[in-house]
């Protein structure tokens, strides 16, 4: 079985994805990277640490919410 194969299992007419697992992790992460490791870094006074934190976090939450999106104009308008 091939990785697309396993990625995508048809059931009846709906398909069953990793696409909200994949949503779910990047936005967890991205939470996190932007709750704990910026505010360490910010007491420490570590600021280029900070900006890369501030950069990956928002990156994650920009990144979960585009595929979110996408998958979901894709399952509306193009998977029937």
């Amino acid at each position: 079985m091939s990785f697309t194969t396993a990625a995508r299992v048809r059931r009846g007419s709906r398909m069953i994805t990793f696409n909200y697992y994949t949503v779910l992790l990047l936005l967890i992460s991205g939470i996190l990277i932007l709750c704990f490791d910026v505010r360490i870094y910010a007491k420490t006074g570590m600021i280029k640490e900070k900006k890369g934190a501030l950069i990956t976090g928002w990156l994650s939450i920009a990144l979960a919410f585009l595929s979110f999106c996408i998958y979901y104009i894709y399952e509306k308008w193009f998977w029937h």
